[in-house]
Protein backbone atom coordinates (compact mmCIF):
# COMPACT_ATOMS: atom_id res chain seq x y z
CA UNK A 1 0.00 0.00 0.00
CA UNK A 2 2.63 2.76 0.49
CA UNK A 3 4.35 1.73 -2.63
CA UNK A 4 1.12 2.96 -3.97
CA UNK A 5 0.79 5.71 -2.04
CA UNK A 6 4.69 6.65 -3.03
CA UNK A 7 3.57 5.80 -6.72
CA UNK A 8 0.63 8.24 -6.69
CA UNK A 9 2.40 10.94 -5.23
CA UNK A 10 4.91 10.69 -7.45
CA UNK A 11 2.55 11.14 -10.36
CA UNK A 12 0.78 13.98 -9.12
CA UNK A 13 4.80 15.49 -8.65
CA UNK A 14 5.49 14.86 -12.04
CA UNK A 15 2.10 16.10 -13.94
CA UNK A 16 2.26 19.24 -11.81
CA UNK A 17 5.77 19.66 -13.30
CA UNK A 18 5.14 19.15 -16.59
CA UNK A 19 1.97 21.15 -16.67
CA UNK A 20 4.21 24.19 -15.27
CA UNK A 21 6.17 26.57 -18.25
CA UNK A 22 7.94 28.54 -19.99
CA UNK A 23 5.63 31.88 -19.62
CA UNK A 24 5.75 34.76 -20.80
CA UNK A 25 5.17 37.67 -18.92
CA UNK A 26 4.46 41.09 -20.74
CA UNK A 27 5.35 43.80 -18.25
CA UNK A 28 5.04 47.70 -18.55
CA UNK A 29 5.85 48.47 -21.97
CA UNK A 30 8.79 50.49 -22.72
CA UNK A 31 10.72 52.50 -25.53
CA UNK A 32 13.74 50.44 -27.20
CA UNK A 33 15.69 53.55 -25.70
CA UNK A 34 14.16 53.17 -22.72
CA UNK A 35 15.00 49.79 -22.27
CA UNK A 36 18.39 50.36 -23.39
CA UNK A 37 18.71 52.75 -20.52
CA UNK A 38 17.46 50.56 -17.93
CA UNK A 39 20.37 48.01 -19.11
CA UNK A 40 23.31 49.73 -18.82
CA UNK A 41 22.01 51.65 -15.30
CA UNK A 42 22.50 47.57 -13.85
CA UNK A 43 24.70 45.53 -13.47
CA UNK A 44 25.06 41.67 -14.50
CA UNK A 45 24.27 40.21 -10.89
CA UNK A 46 21.04 42.92 -11.07
CA UNK A 47 19.17 40.81 -14.08
CA UNK A 48 20.23 43.33 -16.89
CA UNK A 49 18.21 40.68 -19.24
CA UNK A 50 14.19 40.87 -18.26
CA UNK A 51 14.31 37.04 -17.96
CA UNK A 52 14.43 34.48 -14.76
CA UNK A 53 14.26 30.86 -13.58
CA UNK A 54 12.31 29.12 -11.22
CA UNK A 55 13.38 25.93 -9.63
CA UNK A 56 10.43 23.59 -9.95
CA UNK A 57 11.54 20.91 -7.54
CA UNK A 58 12.26 23.35 -4.76
CA UNK A 59 9.10 24.99 -5.55
CA UNK A 60 7.12 21.73 -5.34
CA UNK A 61 8.91 20.56 -2.26
CA UNK A 62 8.12 24.04 -0.44
CA UNK A 63 4.90 26.08 -2.01
CA UNK A 64 2.33 25.09 0.81
CA UNK A 65 -0.62 25.01 -1.20
CA UNK A 66 0.52 22.18 -3.42
CA UNK A 67 1.41 20.43 -0.29
CA UNK A 68 -1.91 21.24 0.65
CA UNK A 69 -3.38 19.66 -2.61
CA UNK A 70 -1.03 16.38 -2.94
CA UNK A 71 -1.91 15.78 0.62
CA UNK A 72 -5.71 16.09 -0.58
CA UNK A 73 -5.44 13.65 -3.37
CA UNK A 74 -2.75 11.02 -1.50
CA UNK A 75 -6.09 10.80 1.43
CA UNK A 76 -8.85 10.17 -1.30
CA UNK A 77 -6.57 6.95 -2.64
CA UNK A 78 -5.92 5.65 0.79
CA UNK A 79 -9.60 5.87 1.12
CA UNK A 80 -10.51 4.71 -2.00
CA UNK A 81 -7.63 1.70 -1.11
CA UNK A 82 -8.92 0.94 2.10
CA UNK A 83 -12.21 0.71 1.38
CA UNK A 84 -11.53 -1.61 -1.69
CA UNK A 85 -9.58 -3.81 -0.85
CA UNK A 86 -11.62 -5.06 2.37
CA UNK A 87 -14.40 -5.56 -0.38
CA UNK A 88 -12.18 -7.44 -2.32
CA UNK A 89 -11.41 -9.48 1.55
CA UNK A 90 -14.47 -10.66 2.06
CA UNK A 91 -14.55 -11.53 -1.67
CA UNK A 92 -11.61 -13.63 -1.35
CA UNK A 93 -13.44 -15.31 2.18
CA UNK A 94 -16.69 -16.10 0.15
CA UNK A 95 -14.63 -18.06 -2.55
CA UNK A 96 -12.61 -20.14 0.07
CA UNK A 97 -15.75 -20.89 1.92
CA UNK A 98 -17.25 -22.10 -1.28
CA UNK A 99 -14.17 -23.81 -2.22
CA UNK A 100 -14.56 -26.11 1.35
CA UNK A 101 -18.14 -26.40 1.25
CA UNK A 102 -17.16 -28.16 -2.99
CA UNK A 103 -14.36 -30.30 -1.31
CA UNK A 104 -16.34 -31.83 1.54
CA UNK A 105 -20.12 -32.15 -0.46
CA UNK A 106 -21.57 -29.26 1.03
CA UNK A 107 -24.02 -28.21 -0.73
CA UNK A 108 -27.44 -30.33 -1.12
CA UNK A 109 -27.75 -29.82 -5.07
CA UNK A 110 -25.66 -29.25 -8.15
CA UNK A 111 -27.82 -26.09 -9.10
CA UNK A 112 -27.10 -24.37 -5.67
CA UNK A 113 -23.84 -25.19 -6.20
CA UNK A 114 -23.47 -23.28 -9.56
CA UNK A 115 -25.93 -20.48 -8.15
CA UNK A 116 -23.21 -19.79 -5.37
CA UNK A 117 -20.82 -19.34 -8.00
CA UNK A 118 -22.30 -17.70 -10.00
CA UNK A 119 -23.29 -15.24 -6.94
CA UNK A 120 -19.18 -15.01 -6.28
CA UNK A 121 -18.15 -14.60 -10.31
CA UNK A 122 -20.91 -11.41 -10.14
CA UNK A 123 -19.46 -10.18 -6.82
CA UNK A 124 -15.76 -10.15 -8.89
CA UNK A 125 -16.97 -8.34 -11.67
CA UNK A 126 -18.91 -5.69 -9.80
CA UNK A 127 -15.74 -5.08 -8.22
CA UNK A 128 -13.75 -4.81 -11.10
CA UNK A 129 -15.99 -2.42 -12.51
CA UNK A 130 -15.95 -0.21 -9.21
CA UNK A 131 -12.10 -0.49 -8.83
CA UNK A 132 -12.23 1.03 -12.49
CA UNK A 133 -14.83 3.68 -11.65
CA UNK A 134 -12.65 4.77 -8.50
CA UNK A 135 -9.26 4.78 -10.08
CA UNK A 136 -10.96 7.17 -13.06
CA UNK A 137 -12.54 9.34 -10.75
CA UNK A 138 -9.10 9.60 -8.58
CA UNK A 139 -7.35 10.60 -12.74
CA UNK A 140 -10.36 13.05 -12.79
CA UNK A 141 -9.81 14.58 -9.15
CA UNK A 142 -6.18 14.64 -10.14
CA UNK A 143 -6.45 16.40 -13.42
CA UNK A 144 -8.50 18.74 -11.59
CA UNK A 145 -6.11 19.90 -9.14
CA UNK A 146 -3.58 19.92 -11.59
CA UNK A 147 -5.52 22.61 -13.57
CA UNK A 148 -6.14 24.66 -10.29
CA UNK A 149 -2.99 24.55 -9.08
CA UNK A 150 -1.42 25.53 -12.84
CA UNK A 151 -3.78 28.33 -12.83
CA UNK A 152 -3.24 29.88 -9.40
CA UNK A 153 0.42 29.53 -9.76
CA UNK A 154 -0.07 31.57 -13.05
CA UNK A 155 -2.36 33.86 -11.61
CA UNK A 156 -0.46 34.55 -8.77
CA UNK A 157 3.04 34.89 -11.13
CA UNK A 158 1.48 37.66 -12.93
CA UNK A 159 0.62 39.44 -9.78
CA UNK A 160 4.35 38.70 -8.85
CA UNK A 161 5.81 39.74 -11.78
CA UNK A 162 3.98 43.67 -12.04
CA UNK A 163 7.34 44.67 -9.91
CA UNK A 164 9.57 42.82 -11.28
CA UNK A 165 9.09 43.73 -15.54
CA UNK A 166 10.07 40.06 -16.38
CA UNK A 167 9.47 39.03 -20.19
CA UNK A 168 10.37 35.52 -19.53
CA UNK A 169 10.38 33.07 -16.54
CA UNK A 170 11.67 29.60 -17.76
CA UNK A 171 10.61 26.23 -15.04
CA UNK A 172 13.76 24.26 -14.47
CA UNK A 173 13.55 20.95 -13.42
CA UNK A 174 16.55 18.43 -13.96
CA UNK A 175 18.91 19.21 -16.77
CA UNK A 176 16.64 21.19 -19.03
CA UNK A 177 18.88 24.46 -18.19
CA UNK A 178 22.69 23.25 -18.48
CA UNK A 179 23.46 26.88 -17.31
CA UNK A 180 21.97 29.65 -15.68
CA UNK A 181 23.55 32.43 -13.06
CA UNK A 182 22.28 32.50 -10.01
CA UNK A 183 21.36 36.22 -10.40
CA UNK A 184 18.30 34.81 -12.63
CA UNK A 185 17.13 32.73 -9.59
CA UNK A 186 13.51 33.39 -8.46
CA UNK A 187 12.99 30.41 -6.42
CA UNK A 188 13.25 31.89 -3.31
CA UNK A 189 11.00 35.10 -3.95
CA UNK A 190 8.29 33.23 -5.54
CA UNK A 191 7.93 30.84 -3.41
CA UNK A 192 7.52 33.52 -0.38
CA UNK A 193 5.07 35.34 -2.37
CA UNK A 194 3.05 31.99 -3.29
CA UNK A 195 3.10 31.19 0.63
CA UNK A 196 2.13 34.36 1.18
CA UNK A 197 -1.03 34.69 -0.48
CA UNK A 198 -1.93 31.47 0.11
CA UNK A 199 -1.96 31.85 3.65
CA UNK A 200 -4.11 34.65 3.71
CA UNK A 201 -6.25 32.88 1.37
CA UNK A 202 -10.11 31.79 2.66
CA UNK A 203 -9.44 28.36 2.06
CA UNK A 204 -5.92 28.41 4.39
CA UNK A 205 -8.36 30.50 6.82
CA UNK A 206 -10.58 27.47 6.76
CA UNK A 207 -8.67 24.46 7.23
CA UNK A 208 -7.21 26.47 10.58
Amino acid sequence: MKEKLHYVIEAVLAVAVIILFVLQFSGDRKSVADNALVKESVSASESPIPIAFIDLDSLMSNYTYFIDLTEQIAKKYENSHASITEKFRKLQSDIDDYKRKVETGSFLTQERMEAEQQRIMARDRELQELQAKMSQELAEEQARINEELRNTIVSHLREFNKGKGFHIVYGKINDNILYADDAYNITGEVIDYLNKQHASSPAAKTDE
